[in-house]
């Protein structure tokens, strides 16, 4: 006789939950107010895209406190508590929406010093931490603040755009975006933004005063505006290129860990889909529940811009050339930009 037995095949897909904070913080001293978000990871038998869209499974239901240090070396030389608002809203999608806490604070920001982010959760029970250097000196310097305006107009040519990456950055991301206006049939003006360029540098090594040159084609910036604007909209009866805010440049510089934080997590464009996690934060000594992981971000970048306006032989370049003839927008002697004065011949 043949003796045939089975083993058992049940297994648990999830392993015991573990109570661990999820902080992102990106300081950046271009602005005043400074923001951090605190989640808490969650586990269960029901799928995750259920579980995430419930706001209790990803925010703590008890005392959470934030700060921010400033430090250097290991001495704390100040302190700045931030509080928690619900009143940003948050826009719809994957995860909860009903619920949005973030804690908010307006720290005295100095490249002088590194910074560090404690959350203390329920009363120590878990106190995540993480340090950061600070992203300062970033310039634009074409086109010249000083110019009154600028030109895009020969198809030919190549429109570069020279800044400095500016203290502790090795990432720059580049974006320019043109502004115009809208005049409805119904008598209504809507102010439009798209965005015609966008390129990321990263250095390897990177000082305050290390150029950077970013350019494009003037040809793809009228291509962009034929194949972002609606032609055939019967809506509207005229466009016109926004004064004096024609062409804005934005220029966003970022240390270290954002760039290694973006690359270890952007999509896998290979057969396996394992991807590393990357963290700088991680739970203190002190904690009571030392024994867990924190995951997230502590960085820095700077954000700076710039906006222009275009002169004659732009305006009359998008009004009738060959790629935007269609599109509605007026020539340079239309009243509006006679009006606002914007260009000189």
């Amino acid at each position: 006789m043949l003796l045939f037995s089975a083993c058992k095949s049940d297994f648990e897909v999830n392993d015991k939950w573990s109570d661990s904070p999820v902080v992102f913080c990106v300081i950046d001293k271009s602005q005043d107010m400074q923001y951090v978000k605190v989640n808490k990871s969650f586990l269960g038998k029901l799928p995750a895209s259920d579980m995430a869209s419930v706001s209790d499974s990803l925010f703590y239901n008890c005392d959470v406190q934030v700060k921010l240090n400033r430090k250097q070396g290991n001495s704390v030389l100040k302190t700045w508590n931030f509080r928690k608002v619900d009143s940003i809203p948050k826009e719809s999608g994957y995860f909860a929406s009903d619920k949005n806490s973030i804690w908010v604070g307006t720290p005295d920001i100095s490249s002088d010093y590194v910074y560090e982010l404690e959350v203390n959760i329920d009363n120590g029970r878990i106190i995540a931490k993480g340090e950061t250097g600070v992203v300062d000196g970033v310039k634009i310097k074409t086109p010249d603040e000083r110019a009154p305006k600028i030109e895009l107009a020969r198809y030919n040519n190549d429109f570069t755009v020279v800044y400095s990456m500016g203290k502790n950055s090795n990432l720059v991301q580049t974006c320019v975006y043109f502004n115009y206006l809208e005049v409805k049939n119904t008598g209504d003006t809507v102010s439009k933004t798209i965005e015609i360029y966008n390129n990321t540098e990263y250095k390897v090594s990177a000082s305050t005063f290390t150029t950077v040159e970013q350019a494009f084609t003037v040809a793809s910036f009228y291509s962009s505006l034929a194949a972002q604007i609606n032609a055939n909209d019967e809506t509207v009866v005229k466009r016109l290129v926004r004064m004096p805010d024609c062409i804005t440049f934005a220029v966003s510089s970022a240390d270290e860990n954002l760039y290694t934080y973006m690359q270890v997590t952007k999509p896998s464009g290979g057969i396996a889909q394992d991807r590393p996690i990357f963290t700088n934060i991680y739970v203190d000594p002190e904690s009571k529940l030392s024994n867990t992981t924190a995951y997230g971000l502590v960085a820095s970048r700077y954000t700076v811009s710039l906006s222009k306006a275009v002169g004659s032989e732009t305006l009359d370049s998008i009004a009738r050339g060959i790629h935007t003839k269609n599109l509605k927008f007026q020539p340079w002697t239309d009243n509006y930009y006679i009006t606002h004065k914007p260009y000189i011949n």
